[in-house]
């Protein structure tokens, strides 16, 4: 086609119309955030119930070992070490179970959380809340005479629901949402050269 001048070497790129144009992030107007998929929400849930689950099996071992009629048989730590009542050993061990109890009640909150507020190291967090799961053992009675004495174990399956609502498509999707709402990209830098006066083209 003619013109005016010397075309440029490199094509005029124009933008399209405004009305075309779409936010790359879709924010919920009552918040001004990224909106949550439900798949967060439900994992969210299910990963602070499995928290939960497990300071109720802590809450109940604990009660265990503090009464001296239950404290031989209160889990399977103690039944193995099999520690005086009052001893150094006693002692150690209460501080262990404790010690147990609170990486496994915290392992899946913080994954839960960190799933809440859009952190992508959420999934890991949740992998890693799930791997721990088996120390359950360690806190449980060998027998069933305790009523709920092992409801600790309600915490594996649901933390591997947590997970894998976690690992959903969908779910990677949002967090990579929240992560790009967080850290959104710099602005593009501006020439390092402005040219003023009439272009070569139409001198």
């Amino acid at each position: 086609m003619g013109g005016l001048g010397t075309p440029p070497a490199t094509p005029i790129v124009a933008l399209p119309p405004i009305r075309q144009l779409k936010p790359a992030l879709q924010l919920d107007p009552s918040t001004d955030e990224p909106h949550r998929h439900p798949n967060i929400k439900v994992a969210y849930l299910t990963l602070i119930l499995a928290a939960a689950a497990q300071a109720a099996g802590l809450g109940l071992t604990w009660w265990r070992a503090i009464n001296m009629d239950s404290f031989p048989t209160s889990c399977r730590l103690i039944e193995w070490a099999s520690p005086d009542p009052g001893s150094p050993g006693s002692i150690g061990l209460a501080v262990a179970i404790v010690a147990i109890g609170v990486v496994l009640v915290a392992a899946p909150a913080l994954a839960g959380y960190l799933g809440w507020v859009g952190r992508p190291q959420a999934p890991w967090w949740a992998v890693g809340a799930l791997a721990v799961t088996p120390a359950t053992y360690l806190l449980a009675p060998s027998h069933g005479v305790v009523v709920w004495g092992n409801i600790g174990w309600l915490a594996i399956p649901i933390t591997l629901v947590g997970t894998i609502f976690l690992w959903l498509p969908q779910s990677r999707q949002s967090l990579g949402e929240w992560q790009a709402f967080r850290h959104p990209a710099p602005p593009d830098a501006p020439p390092s050269r402005v040219v003023y006066g009439r272009l070569d083209q139409f001198k």
